[in-house]
């Protein structure tokens, strides 16, 4: 499957997310510990972004309405989103944050 430049790890902050667009797609990009992880960057309660969202350990917490999801499986932790985000692959090059863009990725089920 293939891999897309996403952003580069300097541009996601340890402990903060980062809002990208892949291929025209909206993900957020975030840093645990030198861990990247991506999510699809709509909390399914009402669509709203979670970049901006507050990261615990490897959760996020919507900082619109207050879902909480799982950013290594993106389960939905905590109401009111009643289901989980996407996730995506993540590899890192050098400083370059790639992302796994293989079949299916960007279409919502």
């Amino acid at each position: 499957m293939p891999f897309v430049k996403a952003a580069t790890v300097a541009e996601v902050p340890p402990g903060r997310g980062k809002a990208v667009m892949v291929q025209g797609w909206p993900l957020a990009l975030f840093n645990v510990n030198g861990s990247i992880y991506a999510i699809d960057d709509a909390c399914p309660h009402k669509h709203l972004p979670l970049a901006g969202g507050l990261v615990a350990g490897t959760d996020v917490i919507c900082p619109f309405h207050g879902a909480r999801f799982d950013l290594c499986t993106g389960a939905v932790l905590c109401p009111p989103a009643r289901k989980g985000v996407r996730t995506y692959r993540v590899q890192v090059v050098g400083e370059d944050v790639l992302i796994d863009w293989g079949e299916g990725v960007g279409r919502r089920e």
